[in-house]
């Protein structure tokens, strides 16, 4: 009689298995991920159940797994894991050529006049820029161009080493273009410009191609002004090719026959396709949308039209009243109604979930919706894909801090393409004086800094994904998309803080030993014509009483009181005020140097004129009906005419300020959080405390802060405690 072998036995006879090992009754194939597949799997183990707890069959299903394993190593050896492919090495060849060309062209256009000795050193580099590089083919030492294939790599999005087997056939095949590069410019330096076919393809991108299978690039959505369509009549049609700096991809011939095209190869083909499948009528068009073929290209247009162009019904907007934009019955969208619904559908949602959103949310989402829409059009919710967001993604980090600053500021590719030429200006004008006035290390890398033009800040990008990522996740439960649209579309933290990492710190920081230099400035201690300017009052009550700017500017005389003797600001909603949360609502005892300067007086004689706002010259702003909008503008162009601007310390700083100072005098953290106006989050300071500490208590810790006000000249200090070389400007 045969007996079945004991658990301990299973589990002896199981751990003879190579890469087999025991999990409960199951039976698990567990195998370090070998060296030369780690740089194309991101575990550090392969793993997974064999399904079996019989040992017989999980040997067999090992031994399976172990040779196709072993299969994979031996097939990434004989190909390369990293190698770049033909595509890949042409797209990078004529980049680097493009680049160095334009580069070099972008010298000679802003130079100016030059003399014959000028002209003769230029040419001089470049033959010792050309003879460098053949002896870099002679003996394959290819130190000298490491520098700008590395550039082009990163343009490009390709990521590569050095020491990967595909590197030396790049390398040198960047040297023998740009040995006939410096072929060229030495004849441009002289006046003579050839149309070399190798040179003239690589300046107009057309074989810039990069091989989109091996590897995710980042890439920018095709500029629809770009997109290959007929253009006029049928006697004069053009063919409009796509730069290689937008689409990386051939452009097509006009004439081609659809069985010329095939399929699209790549997102940015499959974009542009869609663009030019759905007609003008369908989307709401922006500034920069697809023009409509006209009848007599219809022909034309249909060879650059796939087999299976997407249809879509006609698109009915529904959201908006005369009352409001963004009012929708969100029951009412499908799949069908365009983004700019569902936009108005998630500004709904979110105004009903968070009181005040549109204070301090609704600018930037709007900021979100007119860039999706300039890029795409106001297509369809259901049109979307995951490739257009993750090129929305791209483009937001190519584009220019300040873009869109000015009214006729115009279309966001444009403004990308100037930034993007401006930028190879600068660097190489920059490289240019690097190289002429031999800088040290230090330097050089200071010269290059400022002449790269900031883009959007990566918290920027992140805001804007996180919009985009909130209405197609509201369109996606109400079935109008799928979830996969915004999947792995927004950073995670750790990818985040790894991109902030190669960013400037801009946090914010406490006027801390600044404050003097603000206070010296001359608003503070020498007012034009006894006129105070506008920045006085506001300045030196957030830097005593820690109030945001919102709630400086709107002080009416009514919030002026007096608590057990003691002069107290009243922080208070009412009408044409706004307080940011519930715990804003507070009382903060007036600090002894703005009663020295006179801060009662003046509200009194306010209250004498009938006037009700102490700052009512100050106007709100139009987009969000606060007067912070217009002030910020005033405070930050003062800095700059007083020389005491810094981007990390602006008016909330004195907030900051204000805290940091009754944190270093040990003052309590529920008293801190009462006079700034933060939530409590405990619920015994909270529920069992309502009140908090004594008013007298809280004055000690306000008149605690020390701020230097003797030169400071108001009118309507008083003259016995002014300095003896500053005269006051009452009697």
């Amino acid at each position: 009689m045969l007996r079945s072998p004991s658990r301990k036995k299973v589990a002896h006879m199981a751990a003879h298995i190579p890469y087999v090992i025991r999990r409960d009754a199951t039976l698990v194939f567990r195998r370090r991920v070998p060296i030369p597949v780690r740089k194309i799997y991101r575990k550090s183990f392969f793993g997974f159940s064999l399904r079996t707890h019989v040992v017989s069959e999980a040997r067999r299903k090992a031994g399976i797994a172990i040779r196709f394993i072993d299969d994979l190593c031996v097939l990434i050896e004989v190909c390369g894991a990293d190698m770049l492919d033909e595509r890949d090495m042409d797209a990078v060849v004529d980049d680097l050529m493009r680049f160095d060309l334009e580069a070099a062209e972008a010298v000679r256009e802003t130079c100016g006049p030059r003399s014959a000795e000028a002209v003769a050193a230029a040419i001089r580099i470049h033959e010792a820029t050309r003879d460098s590089l053949r002896a870099a083919l002679v003996y394959n030492a290819y130190d000298a161009i490491h520098a700008p294939v590395e550039r082009t790599l990163y343009r490009l999005g390709i990521d590569t080493d050095p020491g990967d087997d595909g590197y030396p056939r790049l390398a040198r095949r960047c040297a023998r273009a740009l040995i006939e590069i410096a072929d060229e410019n030495i004849r441009r330096e002289q006046g003579i410009y050839l149309q070399d076919t190798r040179i003239a393809r690589s300046a107009s991108g057309r074989d810039a191609t990069i091989s989109t299978t091996s590897r995710s690039l980042p890439s920018l959505p095709t500029h629809p002004d770009h997109c290959a369509a007929p253009v006029g009549d049928a006697e004069t049609r053009v063919s409009i090719s796509v730069p290689a700096s937008r689409s990386a991809q051939p452009s097509v011939p006009a004439g081609a026959a659809p069985s010329d095209l095939g399929a699209p190869s790549s997102r940015q083909e499959k974009a542009r396709a869609a663009h030019q499948a759905l007609s003008g009528d369908d989307v709401r068009s922006s500034s920069c949308a697809a023009p409509t073929p006209a009848p007599a290209c219809d022909e034309t247009a249909k060879a650059h039209t796939p087999d299976k162009s997407p249809v879509h019904a006609p698109v009915i907007r529904r959201a908006g009243t005369p009352d409001d934009p963004y009012a929708v019955d969100i029951n009412m969208l499908d799949a069908n109604s365009p983004f700019s619904d569902w936009f108005a559908a998630a500004v709904t949602q979110k105004r009903e979930d968070t009181p005040n959103w549109d204070t301090g949310s609704l600018g930037n989402w709007k900021a979100t919706k007119k860039l999706v829409i300039e890029v795409f059009g106001d297509r369809p919710i259901s049109w979307f894909g995951r490739h257009h967001l993750l090129e929305f993604k791209s483009l937001l980090q190519a584009i220019p801090r300040n873009h869109h600053k000015s009214s006729e500021s115009p279309c966001i590719y444009q403004i990308i393409d100037e930034t993007d030429m401006e930028e190879t200006r600068q660097i190489a004008l920059a490289e240019n004086e690097i190289a002429f006035c031999k800088l040290n290390r230090g330097d050089a890398e200071q010269r290059l800094t400022r002449a790269r033009l900031p883009r959007l800040a990566i918290n920027t990008v992140y805001r804007h994904l996180q919009a985009v990522q909130f209405i197609f996740r509201l369109a996606a439960d109400h079935g109008a998309t799928s979830d996969a649209v915004t999947r792995k579309v927004l950073w995670t933290k750790s990818q985040k803080d790894a991109l902030r990492k190669e960013e400037k710190n801009m946090s914010r920081l406490a006027w801390g030993d600044k404050l003097p230099d603000l206070l010296n400035t001359t608003a503070f201690v020498a007012p034009a014509g006894g006129e105070l300017h506008a920045v006085f009052w506001p300045v030196l009550i957030a830097a005593h009483a820690g109030l945001r700017m919102e709630e400086v500017l709107q002080l009416k005389t009514d919030d002026f009181d007096t608590i057990e003797g003691i002069r107290i600001f009243r922080i208070q909603s009412g009408e044409g005020q706004h307080l940011k949360s519930p715990a804003a609502d507070r009382i903060i005892p007036i600090h002894r140097n703005l009663l020295e300067l006179g801060l009662w007086e003046m509200v009194e004689e306010c209250r004498a004129k009938g006037q009700e706002w102490l700052f009512p010259n100050i106007a709100r702003c139009a987009a969000k009906d606060r007067l912070s909008g217009t002030f910020t503008k005033v405070f930050t162009h003062y800095r700059i005419t007083e020389g005491v601007y810094d981007p990390r310390r602006d008016f909330h700083s004195l907030r900051t300020h204000f805290n940091v100072i009754l944190k270093r005098r040990k003052c309590p953290l529920d008293i801190r959080k009462r006079l700034i106006g933060h939530e409590l989050r405990d619920v015994t300071e909270e529920h069992y405390d309502p009140e908090g500490a004594p008013i007298e208590e809280v004055n000690d810790w306000v008149q605690s802060i020390e701020i230097d006000i003797s030169q400071i000249v108001s009118p309507w200090r008083n003259p016995a405690s002014l300095p003896e070389n500053v005269v006051a400007l009452r009697g």
